[in-house]
């Protein structure tokens, strides 16, 4: 909450005690290094790169910084929101980020994003939903998609230029968290205050509810390698579905 990062290296734990061997290898963690931020509020978000030589982070304050990974060297880009709900990776030298707008970094030029996008193409920014988060389709990546506060779900397609968003539906709480995922249920996952996690498979078609509590699911994590889902909700509660099997 104090806009601080730290890094931990991790390591296999040779020395565990059987009783913890038993439930599989065990990680040590190191502390690598700590940044006490650059003064803007509280970190939101934290994403590490595909390659793992970067980090990006973002928050109140509306700065967003990337890290060097090793050494934690910070370099810090002003934007023009007051709040960055969310740094996504999209590629090993692009960012994605959402606040009152949607907006791709290329860390080869920061001077401005090279894609803002909105909800209500020339509404400013000031009168737009707060969109607190986003992703990028790791395969077409002219589609990104897009959460809101008042739980609806945005998409545009980059190839013409961002303007108008298309309706993908919507939650009844906060959206939380998105992200594309290669599902045969949907190919866009969502979770929300609603308690819900769902996947759309694209605009207009219906939506399947994966995931349905009773309080907040406030973050979710697929494993391409293993098929597995993992949400996490305001109870401290992990939901773990193996997609496999639906």
């Amino acid at each position: 909450s104090d806009g601080s990062l730290s890094c931990f290296s991790a390591a296999l734990d040779a020395a565990a005690p059987p009783s913890d061997a038993a439930a599989g290898p065990a990680l040590r963690l190191t502390p690598a290094w700590s940044d006490g931020g650059g003064g803007g509020g509280a970190l939101l978000s934290v994403d590490a790169s595909p390659d793992g030589l970067q980090l990006a982070s973002c928050g109140e304050g509306g700065l967003l910084s990337l890290h060097d990974a090793e050494g934690g060297e910070r370099l810090d880009i002003p934007t023009e929101e007051s709040c960055l709900f969310s740094a996504e990776w999209c590629s090993p030298n692009e960012v994605l980020t959402a606040g009152a707008c949607v907006s791709l970094w290329d860390k080869r030029d920061l001077r401005r994003p090279t894609s803002r996008l909105l909800p209500s193409f020339g509404t400013p920014m000031s009168c737009s939903p707060q969109l607190q988060a986003a992703s990028r389709h790791p395969q077409h990546p002219h589609r990104v998609a897009a959460g809101a506060s008042s739980g609806a779900l945005y998409g545009w397609d980059l190839r013409l230029g961002g303007g108008r968003a298309s309706d993908l539906g919507a939650h009844g709480g906060d959206v939380w968290c998105v992200a594309y995922a290669q599902l045969a249920l949907g190919d866009l996952l969502s979770c929300s205050s609603d308690g819900t996690l769902v996947a759309r498979a694209e605009e207009g078609t219906a939506s399947q509810v994966l995931v349905a509590l009773e309080q907040p699911i406030n973050s979710f994590h697929v494993s391409p390698l293993h098929g597995g889902l993992a949400a996490a909700s305001d109870a401290e509660v992990l939901t773990f579905i193996d997609l496999r099997a639906t």
